[in-house]
This record gives structure tokens, C-alpha cells and sequence, in this order.
């Protein structure tokens, strides 16, 4: 993939030959360039296997789960949690309701008041709360869990850089196709060439929404319209 997206760059730039930028310098700005999309789309998005509560632990941090979303090829590590879902009974639990999310004030004002007092397990969804940014973030729980249950995460992540043109890409098509944009934007502004850079950084802009438009279309919710009636 990464011999396509360095053409797909030369292209942008008419510089087939590879006359004014080296591959290297082209693979590094690919590379911002995926990142670049990752953070903006979420098109990277994992449920981790194996992830779950822990006996009297308040905090688990992305961290701890970055093992778990490298079993999925190309991704590298956790860049935002959207979701999250505890198990409720035995073994993979009776049923896996989603918590309410708050922000970290509220949370911190509502529920940590209580100084780590408020532990068990619940019949009804709880809270959850994210402390930190990026990668270096974590998660708060309320209330704290008392034993080991299953947990379900729905999360952003980023990927690996590319080095090679055999090394895997977690991100997906359409938004493959914005890659060379954000890099010949990067390679432009280099250059000092901003007037193209500018032009270029719209192209970018518009093919984000176009790759969720094609990945997201309208859904019908009912095939009929009418309502049924019995007389």
C-alpha cells in the first residue's frame, strides 16, 4: 500500500520521477497524513477482545488496552474511547447495558465525592467518565466494580506507521483516498508553495465527508410507510 500512496503523491505534484522529493520524505508525510485521518474520521474503529473490569479499580487507562486492539493488523493504539458496556451476571453476563458518559467535572463532583466509597456491582447502567486526552487518556468508573466482568469498548484508534509496502493498513477504503491529499498538501507547504497548498488542503477537506457519505448512507427505517390497520 505504501508504494500506491507515494505514486498517488507524485501524481498530486507532477513529480512522477521523483525529482523533488525522496521516498523517505514522502513515507513521512503519508504517515501524518493517515494520522491526520484517523483522528479526524474515527474510520480506524475497534472493539477490543478481552477487555474487562477489574476488582476495585476506579481508573484503567488506553494503555492497558493497547495489546488488545494490536490483534487487529496495522493498529497501533487507542486514541478515544466512544462507548462502553459492562456485562451484568454470570459469565458473559445476563445482559451488557451501555453506562452513561459524563464529562470529568460532573463525574468528579457527583461521584468521586464519595472517595472511592461507592463499590458493587449494579443492576442498572453507570457512569463513566474520560480523564486525559489522546492516547495517554483513561477512563473513570461509577461505581466501582467489585469483581472481574466483561466490558465492551467501542473505540478510535490509530495506526502503525508504514515502512514498508508489505506492512498492513488498518485504515480502509474510501478514506484511503484522502491520504494523498493531506501528503501533497504537507510536501506543498514544504516547498513554500502555499497558494497550492491551500488548494490542495480543500481537496482534502472535501473528500473527508464525501468517504462517510459513501460509508454511511441514508437508512430507511420502515420499507413501508403506511400504517397497518385492522379495519
Amino acid at each position: 500500500m505504501l508504494q500506491q500512496y507515494q505514486a498517488d503523491v507524485q501524481g498530486l505534484l507532477n513529480d512522477a520521477g521523483g525529482q523533488f522529493f525522496q521516498p523517505a520524505t514522502l513515507t513521512n508525510y503519508i504517515n501524518r497524513a493517515r494520522r491526520r485521518i484517523a483522528e479526524a474520521s474515527g474510520c480506524i474503529r475497534i472493539t477490543p477482545p478481552g477487555t474487562q473490569t477489574q476488582e476495585n479499580q476506579e481508573e484503567y487507562k488506553f494503555a492497558d488496552w493497547t495489546a488488545n486492539v494490536q490483534t487487529t493488523p496495522g493498529v497501533r493504539e487507542i486514541l478515544a474511547v466512544r462507548s462502553l458496556a459492562v456485562a451484568i451476571g454470570e459469565g458473559g453476563g445476563a445482559w451488557k447495558p451501555m453506562w452513561n458518559r459524563l464529562v470529568w467535572t460532573d463525574f468528579q463532583a457527583r461521584f468521586r465525592i464519595w472517595n472511592r466509597n461507592w463499590i458493587g456491582t449494579i443492576s442498572y447502567p453507570g457512569f463513566w467518565a474520560q480523564y486525559g486526552f489522546g492516547v495517554a487518556g483513561s477512563i473513570f468508573l461509577a461505581p466501582i466494580p467489585s469483581q472481574r466482568q466483561p466490558m465492551e469498548l467501542d473505540c478510535s484508534c490509530l495506526p502503525f506507521p508504514l515502512q514498508t509496502d508489505s506492512d498492513p493498513e488498518a485504515i480502509q477504503y474510501p478514506w484511503r483516498d484522502a491520504v494523498a491529499y493531506f501528503a501533497a498538501f504537507l510536501c506543498l507547504v514544504q516547498q513554500q508553495r502555499l497558494q497550492d497548498a491551500n488548494a490542495m488542503l480543500q481537496l482534502f477537506t472535501a473528500e473527508l465527508p464525501f468517504a462517510a457519505s459513501v460509508v454511511a448512507p441514508q437508512m430507511i427505517q420502515a420499507p413501508y410507510g403506511a400504517v397497518l390497520r385492522s379495519t
